[in-house]
């Protein structure tokens, strides 16, 4: 069953749902066809870092999406941390909430008396107004603390981008370390972030920075937390005449020692910027290294995919037919080089997304312990408004073993009279969260919120959803 009819489930069974109340050395970059060159490398030099590998490997089902959601979820031990919206006064901020599942309440997570909660900088919760372009809202819930990014600067033309943390309890916001500086006017833009990644005690950020001289670059950070120590990992040119394609960007997922991420060269016979004008299009994915600084291709990758992620040295990625509407699952055994076809031309009504892109659709994500598939992004909406609604229509959902064995396909429900409305999905630990909103829509009883099930109790035909807080953003 599709997905506009996923969410229906989750949404439109809302009157039986079960609504909780209680609840080391210098290496240079190399590939197998030989070494790379980055128009950087004089300045950036790809070497080691100090890597504990008993701290959290990301998750890569709950990774921190390009939009404005705070698709992620941050899950504690008696309850949940979100971000939503509150105001004071003319004043809003992106404010820290905890949820308790023992009362079924939602507080600002701030412990400091008497405090108002407006953006003073006294304040857990609301400190800072972090309002940064791209993903950065989305914070992250990593080894016993919230980190969120910010936007420092005093001045209109400065951006100072800088990393916090705040405690599980409320008691102190502190800054870890800055991280770039950039003035801003005429000739340079707001830098935009794309991507996040928590990975053995390091934060790694894309970073895309606006040059109206020159164009766009794409860079990336690497920061450890502990100590703020915070360096730029060389992304390689791939070609001479080519450069990363503004729209795709670089995505991140981290496995094991290795952080893997891609890069879409293009380059067009003229000033006309399409897909039909290009005399070069090919989609890379490089294996940085994270204990050695080595940077390889990993060559058995297709030139053009949708979306990938990676597990124990297996990268699952997708692969989109616009022409037949029908998408591919694939795995690839880096230590072999082996390619396994998962699930081949599976049919759909409508399939985009042909490149990997924060927007990309028929995505693949991995809680490590499952794959599941949404054909139109881990974030979406729907709104009968649209011109192209039969194509927007399409949003379907499927769950595979890592194997490659289809544990699911759509969730049984009724469909919801809603005119516009929008869902993210996450998955943590063997649990499916899909937040949705209706845009007050719904009437005195909103269906928007947090819902969770387990995916076992999905496979197994479950349909009990809780409802969780509901955030605003």
């Amino acid at each position: 069953m599709k997905m506009k009819k996923v969410l229906s489930v989750v949404l439109a069974i809302f009157t039986a749902l079960a609504v909780t109340a209680c609840s080391g050395e210098s290496t240079s970059a190399s590939s197998v066809g030989g070494n790379l060159t980055s128009e950087n490398s004089s300045a950036i030099e790809n070497t080691g870092n100090k890597v504990d590998d008993t701290l959290p490997q990301c998750e890569p089902a709950n990774l921190p999406s390009y939009v404005f959601d705070a698709r992620n979820v941050m899950k504690g031990k008696e309850g949940y941390y979100y971000t939503s919206t509150l105001s004071s006064g003319d004043k809003f901020s992106n404010a820290l909430y905890y949820y308790d599942l023992a009362t079924g309440k939602s507080i600002p997570l701030c412990s400091k008396p008497q405090c108002i909660h407006d953006g003073n900088d006294f304040c857990t919760a609301t400190g800072g107004f972090f309002f940064i372009n791209g993903n950065g809202n989305a914070d992250v819930l990593y080894n016993g603390y919230i980190y969120r990014l910010g936007n420092i600067a005093e001045e209109p033309d400065k951006y100072d981008l800088a990393l916090f943390k705040a405690d599980l309890q409320g008691n102190e916001l502190s800054k870890v370390t800055d991280i770039l500086s950039v003035s801003i006017g005429e000739d340079m833009s707001e830098p935009e972030l794309w991507s996040k990644v928590f990975h053995y005690g390091k934060m790694i950020i894309t970073v895309q920075f606006h040059d109206d001289g020159t164009g766009f670059s794409n860079r990336l950070y690497i920061v450890d937390i502990s100590t703020g120590e915070k360096k730029e990992i060389n992304v390689p040119e791939h070609k001479k005449g080519t450069r990363v394609e503004y729209e795709t960007g670089i995505s991140l997922v981290c496995d094991g020692d290795w952080l893997y991420y891609t890069a879409r060269y293009v380059a067009y016979k003229s000033q006309v910027q399409s897909e039909a004008n290009m005399s070069y299009n090919r989609t890379v994915m490089y294996r940085y290294n994270l204990k050695t600084g080595e940077t390889t291709e990993v060559e058995e990758m297709p030139d053009i995919y949708s979306s990938f992620t990676v597990n124990d040295g297996i990268i699952y990625y997708t692969v989109a037919d616009r022409k037949s509407n029908t998408f591919s699952l694939y795995s690839l055994d880096t230590n072999t080089g082996k390619v396994t076809t998962l699930a081949e031309k599976v049919q759909q009504t409508y399939v985009d997304g042909k490149y990997v892109s924060h927007n990309n659709k028929v995505t693949v994500v991995t809680d490590r312990k499952y794959l599941y598939i949404c054909t139109r992004g881990l974030t979406g909406y729907y709104s009968e408004s649209n011109v192209n609604k039969e194509k927007q229509d399409d949003i379907d959902f499927y769950i595979y073993s890592l194997d490659g064995k289809q544990l699911l396909h759509g969730l049984p429900g009724k469909s919801i009279d809603v005119a516009y409305w929008s869902y993210s999905f996450a998955a943590v630990d063997g649990e499916v969260y899909l937040r949705f909103s209706d845009y007050g829509q719904g009437g005195g009883e909103s269906l928007s919120g947090m819902y969770t099930i387990k995916t076992e109790d999905l496979i197994n035909g479950g349909t009990e959803w809780t409802k969780l807080y509901k955030a605003i953003n």
